[in-house]
């Protein structure tokens, strides 16, 4: 559990794309991660069995989730994704995400924050690094 975080003071992950994976406040069944890109990065479509809603702080990006068209977001946007659909993003401009995961991404977390109770066999699809 995390009750206070400073996202300039959190240590980042480098994700698989070259962006910055700063995890925020969790704790309960929620974690908030902060993501950080360059102009023209794509992360690859994945899944994984969070429910997942975002907020795009700045810069532009194209939304694509299986089964909706490709949207296109910028600052002040917002988007939800369903538990194990399939999504992605391509950045139009540096950008910040916030995303807001439940339950808890537990692969996220250092092994020695994770939960004892956690269920180290869910199925993730392509989910170490992605958002």
């Amino acid at each position: 559990m995390k009750i206070i975080a400073h996202a300039s003071q959190e240590a980042f992950v480098t994700t698989p794309e070259g962006g910055e994976r700063r995890i925020l406040s969790y704790g309960g069944g929620m974690m908030l991660a902060q993501f950080t890109f360059a102009a023209g990065v794509s992360a690859a479509m994945h899944s994984h069995p969070h429910e997942q809603i975002g907020y795009v702080v700045s810069g532009a990006i194209d939304l694509i989730m299986d089964g909706h068209a490709p949207v296109y977001l910028t600052a002040g946007s917002s988007y939800y994704v369903a538990s194990n659909v399939r999504h992605g993003v391509v950045t139009h401009a540096p950008t910040v995400l916030l995303d807001c995961f439940a339950p808890i991404r537990e692969d996220f977390l250092p092994a020695d924050q994770v939960r004892p109770s956690a269920h180290s066999g869910d199925s993730h699809n392509n989910s170490e690094n992605s958002l």
